[in-house]
């Protein structure tokens, strides 16, 4: 059941203005019993009514009981007529007041089922608000270029990208060395996903001597890896060894090198 259609149908208003039929008053109540949103909606309503009636309360007009009492004393007029059109006169003001209320009834109805409309759009909009800023939020933490934007515009931060030995055309990774926190960070690019029982490697060079610095598989182009920290470094370069590293790099596997 669509609880939000129900409500925006009148039957709230019909039922505590009680112009709803039996049968709408009994559903209204079983359906009350089961959701709670419905009870909310009555009491807003209820409340608001309440509100209104005590703030612009529809009041005879002043001087009505006095004009009438005047009527039933003139001289030349027989009292049981006096009665009588004294009778109609205030049943038909009555008339006339009740009409009024319940124009006023109405338009206070109408002025409830938009305001709870309203309400109801500006809370969906600020869900859908909160839903895009957690999207949003959520893509950043997954997408490795905007995770990597504030370290790569470190001051501190010295990067190269890592080519192809044999085509410096060929970019396959970008390289980031902080020299401060010495955290070194790998942007990979276009590099194959190796066979199962081979690792790609990362070493750091310092004066020919290489320092590694970690392996590590490729998941997805663009991923952003944080490797081994390193004291110093002059030039990067990727191996091809063994799942599970090697102590010293296969200089005939060499994938790509980068130099700061």
């Amino acid at each position: 059941m669509n609880i939000k259609e129900y409500i925006e149908s009148g039957i709230i208003e019909s039922y505590v203005l009680g112009l709803a039929t039996e049968a709408e008053q009994q559903e209204f109540e079983s359906l009350c019993a089961q959701y709670p949103e419905i009870v909310q909606a009555k009491h807003a309503f209820e409340l608001a009514l309440e509100v209104q009636l005590i703030k612009e309360g529809v009041k005879p007009p002043a001087g009505l009981k006095e004009k009438i009492f005047r009527s039933l004393n003139s001289p030349g007029i027989d009292n049981s007529s006096k009665k009588e059109e004294a009778s109609t006169t205030f049943v038909r003001k009555m008339n006339v007041w009740k009409l009024v209320a319940v124009i006023f009834i109405f338009l206070l109805a109408v002025t409830f089922y938009y305001t709870y409309s309203i309400s109801d759009k500006h809370q969906k909009l600020q869900r859908v608000n909160n839903e895009l800023k957690n999207q949003l939020e959520d893509s950043n933490k997954t997408n490795p270029i905007m995770a990597l934007n504030p370290i790569a515009k470190s001051p501190s931060i010295k990067w190269s990208a890592m080519i192809e030995p044999t085509n410096a055309a060929h970019c396959m990774a970008h390289i980031y060395w902080d020299t401060l926190s010495k955290d070194t960070y790998l942007l990979v690019g276009n590099i194959p996903t190796p066979v199962s029982h081979k690792q790609f490697q990362l070493w750091a060079l310092l004066e020919n001597r290489p320092i590694d610095l970690g392996v590590f598989d490729i998941t997805k182009e663009g991923q952003v890896l944080q490797m081994k920290n390193v004291y110093k470094a002059k030039a990067f370069i990727i191996t091809l060894e063994p799942r599970g590293g090697s102590a010293t790099p296969t200089m005939e596997a060499v994938y790509a090198t980068g130099k700061l």
